[in-house]
């Protein structure tokens, strides 16, 4: 069902905004710290009932303020959400409880949304250890568990949102992404996703790794519902200057939106083979895009990744600091930080901290000159891969199938992605493919149109063969 569906039925009174948040609420009692055991949640709260119950009395009097009033959401927990934790997944953060809501929170709730808890992830959102730490990790509450099958990589650090999303324990998220954190546990668990263009969605009060490459998106079970939920999302931030120019569209509309007449640039990695699934998906994509009158333009790559990973320390030691400056907490700085988990070693160093620690040894003030050198020549090279490409080929959109995607050319770059499940998927095993798109800054729209397309030709499901149906 989709996400206006459910309001417009609270609207016409065939359910509840208290029905559907009690709904999550019990899926989640049943199977994320009992049954299936999934461990998506970092935190409830406790207030959601109450909420809900306002809403559908505002509702009832007053009519819907969105389409996402009554519906119930959760939040990666490193977005501030007022009266509620917002750790990163660190132990060492665990008296961090906001005093305000960021700015994606205020307008969620603005829009009437329900906020019922925050979402696990990597630690940090997987800026903490390379020594094996498995995504979905971090100190304060454990590892992330997959909802289709039992064992298999949630991948990636917003793992707590897209698991919640594929157990059907809510039908909206919001994930964050420095480089691939909403992309890959979004394939890597068979749902729908979209990594705005830097500057699209408000940073403010998003516990940060990088100002540059950073964003919030949204993170949901179709195209339709990560359309109406980025439609909310995005807005022009005083306090945020990457929000200053932003150019939003109309995505509700690009949802209907022809692909007739376009060219898709299908991007085929030189370097790398592949496996006999992606090649089918390919085969596959090729011909929806042309059942829809579209033109697949086959764009052959041969430098595929940039290496941006090095300018992530200098940015996350800035950047942290500057958000604990402004929040209650006793470790203000990455070096308390540091030394706090070597006091308490046993619960927080399972995989160590050398990503801390690498942070920790450069300036933290942008000053050092590698730094810009290689920041500005990856900004460069990174646009020049994506739009120098689409222009000179004459294409709205790349598209590849890929289980494994590059992520970093639209990271780098700050430019929007999206990803759809490419295949059906119900139980064991799990084995994921997902179609994954990019284009030019702020054309989310012609994601959306291209995604809703293929999407229709699909016309496939991906749910856990365990989740009874219900509401979403």
């Amino acid at each position: 069902m989709k996400i206006q569906e459910l309001s417009q039925g609270i609207l016409e009174g065939k359910w509840t905004s208290e029905q559907l948040t009690k709904q999550a609420l019990s899926a989640i009692a049943a199977n994320d710290q009992s049954g299936r055991n999934l461990n998506s949640l970092a935190e409830l709260n406790g207030d959601a009932i109450f909420i809900a119950r306002a809403m559908d009395q505002e509702i009832r009097e007053q009519g819907l303020r969105s389409p996402l009033h009554g519906i119930p959401i959760v939040l990666k927990d490193n977005i501030d959400v007022r009266g509620m934790h917002n750790t990163a997944g660190s132990y060492a953060l665990n008296d961090l409880i906001c005093d305000k809501d960021s700015f994606l929170a205020a307008r969620l709730r603005e829009a009437g949304a329900v906020i019922i808890g925050k979402t696990n992830l990597s630690e940090f959102a997987y800026w903490m250890s390379t020594d094996n730490m498995p995504s979905g990790y971090s100190s304060r509450n454990g590892q992330v568990n997959h909802a289709y099958q039992p064992g298999f990589d949630v991948s990636g650090s917003s793992s707590g949102s897209a698991v919640a999303v594929s157990a059907r324990f809510v039908p909206l998220s919001v994930g964050t992404e420095t480089d691939g954190s909403i992309m890959y546990p979004a394939i890597a668990n068979a749902i729908t996703a979209i990594k705005p263009t830097v500057g699209l969605v408000s940073r403010n009060g998003i516990l940060p790794i990088s100002h540059v490459q950073d964003t919030a998106g949204p993170m949901a079970n179709s195209v339709n519902d990560v359309a109406v939920l980025l439609d909310i999302m995005t807005g022009q931030d005083e306090d945020d200057p990457a929000t200053w120019v932003l150019q939003k569209k109309d995505y509700l509309a690009a949802l209907s939106q022809s692909i007739k007449g376009k060219r898709a640039g299908i991007m085929i990695f030189k370097n790398a083979e592949m496996s006999d699934d992606c090649r089918k998906a390919t085969e596959k994509l090729r011909e929806i895009l042309r059942t829809q009158g579209c033109e697949p333009v086959e764009i052959e790559y041969d430098q595929g990744e940039l290496d941006e990973f090095a300018l992530l320390n200098y940015e996350f030691k800035n950047d942290l600091e500057r958000y604990l400056a402004a929040h209650n907490c006793r470790n203000k700085t990455l070096a308390a930080i540091i030394q706090f988990n070597k006091d308490h070693s046993e619960r927080c160093l399972k995989y160590g901290q050398g990503l801390l620690e690498s942070s920790e040894a450069v300036s933290g003030q942008l000053r050092e000159s590698e730094y810009w050198q290689k920041r500005l020549e990856l900004d460069q090279l990174a646009h020049e891969l994506i739009e120098g490409v689409m222009a000179r080929e004459n294409v709205d959109v790349l598209i590849y199938a890929a289980s494994l995607p590059v992520t970093n050319l639209a990271a780098v770059s700050g430019n929007p992605s999206l990803t759809i499940p490419a295949v059906a998927q119900s139980c064991e095993p799990f084995s994921p493919m997902s179609y994954y798109l990019m284009a030019g800054p702020w054309q989310e729209d012609v994601l959306i149109s291209f995604a809703a397309a293929i999407e229709k030709e699909l016309n496939i499901t991906c749910k856990p063969s365990w989740v009874a149906d219900k509401y979403w």
